[in-house]
């Protein structure tokens, strides 16, 4: 099994160990990780501080990069959830559920 290794933003920044660690489990269970090389933050901090539009081309660039997998492995749940498993926009999305 192939699968996509989606470090988050503040993972790499104060708790590398924790992708590391990712990164390790996956290998000892023989999955072959992909790490792509341009990856970069999901957009989730905009999103989270009402930046919903800001955000949007951040979010598109992240599922871009991951959405050719079937299957992404994160240490985040939150990171994951919304721009990479999905192809509406957020801010839509955010509006009607508020």
């Amino acid at each position: 099994m192939q699968a996509a290794l989606m470090i988050p933003c503040y993972i790499d920044m104060f708790y590398p160990h924790v992708g590391i660690a990712t990164l390790e489990l996956l290998e000892k269970l023989g999955v072959d990780v992909v790490y792509p090389k341009d990856q970069t933050c999901c957009g989730q901090p905009m999103a989270n501080s009402g930046c919903y539009e800001e955000a949007q081309a951040t979010e598109e660039h992240c599922a871009k990069v991951f959405g050719s997998f079937d299957y992404v492995v994160t240490p985040s749940g939150r990171a994951k959830e919304r721009p990479c498993t999905s192809s509406w926009s957020i801010t839509e999305d955010r509006r009607v559920s508020g």
